[in-house]
């Protein structure tokens, strides 16, 4: 399927310094080009194919509005030449040039089957989903096709229903006991591949819009401002925790996922700041560096990589070793959901703290300590108010030092 990239021409730069931004397409070994926008060469991120940002005192570039243009104009072409493969239409130079013009094909809706669809958009998925959502949405397929096997209930677009619903509650909390949440994952991944069908035309059926199971909010599990000192300070003897201890601590300075650590290297540090695009949600961030985070960055002097590589699920193990050394074994409410039912349980947090937790813990410690929720969301790449919310609570300490404040003197 023909890819649309963005260039720069830097040789037609006009009286004021700007260059035409150019998508250009491929085929038939012939490159087929449009001017989509204008921007100074300096802001071009050739990397990325995007505008960056001004720097500090400089005048603003409307990057972002440009940066939005761009999105859009290249998820349409990736939607139009997809369409276009999947009618058996011949991606030539003239269909290109046609859509370059503004001029496309129109399609007749093509009939599928539900699991037909289904791989159609896991493959879809896959040109644009973080690897993550494409592995959840492949367990989730797994899940369903196990269900029908094993239930007799055969899965079409029409038997989609109520009926359909119930029986899947079912399956996954009474006969495997799943959690409350592992059903709430489903049902959201599973209405995003009927609405996504629905909207190529496979079916009409709508019924799955009041298939409902909401996420239950666990315990919010972060480290405390003293118990993160308390771990940065730690002497381990041990060289690979003391390694994992960085890696996680430089999480709970960032608020970066792991995922978005790992592939850190030295070229995203520019200007004395961390500069790089978040894998699961393509946002570009910028995190200023301050001696935190340069101390652990100095301490790993490699030319390329900027902190040690773990996998998640060895750093997940480390760190929890580091925090149980560091004696961070405060009981911590920790929940869970079965059916209809809260289970609570109070465990040494040791045992709760994983890779997830770094963020959780910048979240609420900016927080905490003054950062407003604009700066955090700006920080972390969250876009929606309702969902950094969720991590945000307030110290205990903070509480008695607002009240004292509040009420003093009576």
């Amino acid at each position: 399927m023909p890819n649309l990239k963005y260039y720069i021409d830097k040789n037609k730069v006009d009286s004021k310094g700007f260059a035409p931004i150019k998508a250009n397409i491929a085929t038939d070994s012939k490159n087929n080009w449009k001017t989509v926008g204008k921007v100074k060469p300096r802001y071009w991120n050739k990397k990325q194919q995007r505008v960056s940002p001004p720097r500090p005192n400089e005048e603003d570039n409307d990057y972002e509005d440009t940066n939005s243009f761009l999105d859009t104009y290249q998820s349409d072409a990736k939607k139009y030449f997809r369409d276009c493969t999947l009618h058996k239409i011949q991606v030539t130079q003239e269909v290109v040039q046609k859509y370059f013009s503004g001029q496309k094909l129109i399609f007749n809706p093509v009939k599928k089957d539900l699991w037909e669809a289904y791989e159609e958009f896991l493959k879809t998925g896959e040109l644009e989903k973080a690897p993550n959502t494409i592995r959840n949405r492949k367990t989730i397929r797994n899940y369903l096709k196990t269900f029908e096997t094993e239930t007799g209930y055969k899965m079409t677009f029409d038997s989609i229903d109520l009926v359909f619903f119930d029986k899947l509650k079912k399956d996954v909390l009474v006969t495997n006991k799943h959690g409350y949440n592992y059903l709430s994952a489903i049902t959201d991944k599973f209405k995003a591949f009927m609405t996504w069908s629905l909207k190529r035309k496979y079916h009409s059926n709508t019924t799955y819009k009041d298939f409902s199971a909401p996420e239950k909010e666990g315990s919010i599990v972060h480290l405390t401002f003293q118990e993160l000192q308390l771990l940065l300070n730690h002497p381990f003897e041990n060289k690979k925790l003391q390694k994992a201890r960085d890696f996680y601590c430089f999480g709970c300075f960032t608020g970066l996922r792991y995922c978005d650590i790992e592939r850190l290297t030295k070229d995203n540090i520019i200007n004395g700041m961390i500069k790089t695009t978040t894998q699961k949600t393509n946002r570009e961030v910028i995190i200023p560096l301050f001696p935190g985070v340069q101390s652990i960055i100095e301490r790993y002097p490699d030319p390329h990589k900027l902190l040690p590589k773990f996998s998640n699920q060895k750093l997940n193990d480390y760190i929890k070793d580091c925090c149980k050394e560091a004696k961070i074994d405060t009981l911590t409410e920790s929940k869970s959901f079965e059916k209809n039912i809260t289970i609570t349980e109070f465990k040494p947090k040791h045992e709760l703290i994983g890779t997830h937790t770094a963020r959780k813990t910048f979240i609420c410690l900016a927080y905490d300590r003054g950062l407003d929720i604009e700066m955090i969301k700006s920080i972390t790449g969250i876009t929606r108010e309702k969902t950094l919310r969720r991590y945000l609570q307030i110290s205990t300490d903070a509480k008695k030092e607002k009240l004292l404040k509040a009420f003093e003197g009576l």
